[in-house]
């Protein structure tokens, strides 16, 4: 999946060149900016992988700001847009070496062959993680998501020569990476402050499995709410009431909300139904109770709402593909 940012203090053609991008499921437009000033402060904040570059905007020029753009982040692919002809903003470009130029109007076709060609692999090789779970977030699964996040993180372990601060540079990468995707050109939040991570967490892969399925879960939410405003009402009740034995009939009649269309839209929305979603998140808090608590099972059954231990041992083999005994072993 590629960042894509549309930088023209036209409003007609950000709208024309995002309605062409938009058709490509592989490119997703995270901002545009009307002038050269704002794309840098947003190339500052997020991971941007291509960029649709005007070269006359009121204050800095499009070259001007392509160069501190290159500056900051020299993988990231400018494309020039322009309705004059000027060999020295051709030569300038030539130099920052931005090797696409695209005359107003721009042309439907020459942006579909381009963007059908287009490939960025000096980016990729620099965050193979982030693109993967970039993939994931978008295939608006939670369950497959989940699953795919839990695999990045064994592949990042079974990396041997893995230490601390190199953990730390790689999941703080994935997590910004992933809250970038989702706060678009608003830069607002940085991902240790809405979900900190202490050094003595990245010893352990479990507790980041767990770090990264609550980044993973705030955006899900957040994207939701976005589409589907009344949402926001349901995940507080969740919220509220994640330790109890929760029905889908007592999340509508405290959300007032049908089952009918609650089922409906959350389906549209993670790809899972609401149960299963509610099942998932407690399964996380088991495990945060068996790293951090020296509780037994009976007693972290009792506390999150399973009638029985034996029922919360089938549901945690079920999510997690192993047995409560062996999660524990691996935390030894």
């Amino acid at each position: 999946m590629y960042n894509v940012l549309i930088v023209d203090d036209d409003t007609l053609m950000r709208d024309t060149l995002r309605a062409m991008i938009s058709r490509f499921k592989n490119f997703q437009i995270i901002g545009e900016a009307a002038s050269g000033s704002e794309a840098v402060s947003i190339c500052r904040h997020y991971p941007v992988h291509l960029i649709f570059m005007d070269i006359i905007m009121p204050g800095i020029t499009g070259i001007e700001a392509s160069k501190k753009i290159k500056e900051v982040s020299p993988q990231t692919e400018i494309c020039i847009l322009s309705a004059y002809s000027d060999f020295h903003f051709a030569k300038e470009a030539m130099e920052l070496h931005i090797k696409k130029y695209f005359s107003k109007p721009v042309s439907i076709l020459d942006v579909n062959h381009y963007l059908e060609n287009f490939s960025l692999s000096s980016f990729e090789s620099i965050c193979p993680h982030l693109s993967l779970a970039l993939e994931l977030m978008n295939s608006q699964n939670f369950s497959k998501t989940y699953t795919g996040l839990s695999d990045i993180i064994n592949k990042i372990y079974s990396n041997q020569d893995t230490n601390i601060e190199s953990l730390k540079k790689t999941f703080i990468e994935i997590g910004q990476g992933l809250l970038d995707s989702l706060e678009y050109a608003n830069p607002q939040n940085e991902v240790t402050d809405l979900f900190p991570l202490p050094d003595t967490w990245l010893i352990n892969q479990e507790i980041m499995k767990i770090w990264l399925f609550k980044i993973a879960d705030y955006i899900y939410q957040q994207k939701s709410i976005r589409r589907y405003s009344i949402l926001e009402g349901v995940f507080l009740f969740i919220e509220q009431h994640i330790k109890e034995k929760i029905s889908l009939v007592q999340i509508t009649e405290g959300s007032m909300i049908s089952q009918g269309y609650l089922s409906r839209i959350f389906r549209d929305q993670f790809g899972i139904s609401m149960m299963e979603y509610i099942r998932l998140r407690k399964i996380q808090m088991v495990k945060i109770n068996f790293i951090f608590t020296t509780h037994n099972t009976s007693d972290v059954a009792f506390m999150l709402g399973f009638n029985e231990s034996s029922y919360l041992q089938k549901v945690f083999q079920k999510v997690e593909g192993i047995s409560i005994q062996e999660f524990k072993k691996r935390l030894k």
